[in-house]
């Protein structure tokens, strides 16, 4: 059911509105309030408090319908944990428009405010870009599916809460909170790492991981942008048409590498 669960959430995310998810993030409330609940751990654990009755109503719904119930809470579950960022289409769309007009100090602005990326320089502008691209796929799209194919829906919004709360700046539950998010990301930032050197320049990206694949205190998010910038090293020497494309294939091409090695593993069993 696993697989049939993510082709529904991607078929949703792709062909209607709910590109980010639900029209409204409804566990940043949850967050805020659980959050100034204790301090350090003690709010980590009100946060994941959540999980408690979620996990109740998957056990209520077993089996109910010949599973219909299960499946639709499921896939009503792993969309609340998504992010909420769209990075293959509507993320970088006021960047990529002034980029086309060939205004780069609008460019820039939109960078700083939209993606939180800054860069003197109209090359460094993109490496900044393209980097934020890659970490909100890994944290919007990989890191939950990969926790969902081994935890169940609890396992992805565990993560989701975890990544929610990490985001708190000046709360006691920040710090806890984002070394379990640093821990949970560890297996997937390599894991996608090692799609990029699939699909992408083999030797070069494989490589790149090999010298960061040991190093615990890298951030996911930018050993994958590392990895995702040897795998299209030849592409970028020269510039495209239409920019940030080669990434957006990049990383549609290793959606579908995972999607292919699910598939192959729900067959077997």
């Amino acid at each position: 059911m696993n697989f049939l669960v993510l082709l529904l959430v991607a078929l949703i995310l792709l062909w209607t509105p709910w590109r980010t998810g639900y029209p409204r993030d409804v566990l940043q409330p949850w967050v805020a309030r659980a959050a100034g609940v204790g301090r350090q751990w003690g709010a980590v654990a009100a946060v994941l408090l959540l999980l408690v009755p979620v996990g109740l109503l998957l056990w209520l719904v077993e089996g109910l319908a010949y599973g219909l119930f299960t499946l639709v809470l499921h896939v009503g579950l792993l969309l609340l944990s998504v992010g909420r960022h769209d990075p293959l289409a509507g993320m970088n769309a006021d960047f990529l428009a002034a980029w086309r007009r060939q205004d780069q100090a609008a460019a820039a602005l939109v960078a700083e405010q939209q993606l939180g990326v800054t860069a003197e320089q109209a090359d460094e502008l993109l490496v900044a870009v393209r980097g934020r691209m890659v970490t909100a796929s890994l944290q919007d799209y990989f890191v939950p599916a990969f926790w969902y194919l081994l935890l169940g829906p609890l396992g992805a919004l565990g993560y989701r809460l975890l990544e929610l709360a990490s985001r708190r700046e000046g709360q006691s539950v920040t710090r806890p909170a984002a070394l379990l998010v640093h821990a949970l990301e560890w297996i997937p930032a390599r894991l996608l790492a090692l799609s990029f050197a699939l699909v992408g320049q083999f030797d070069i990206t494989l490589r790149t991981l090999r010298g960061l694949a040991g190093e615990w205190e890298l951030p996911g998010g930018e050993l994958a942008t590392r990895c995702a910038q040897a795998a299209l090293a030849p592409e970028l020497e020269h510039e495209q048409q239409e920019v940030l494309a080669d990434t957006r294939q990049l990383l549609v091409r290793s959606i579908l590498t995972w999607a292919v090695v699910v598939a192959f593993l729900s067959m077997l069993s």
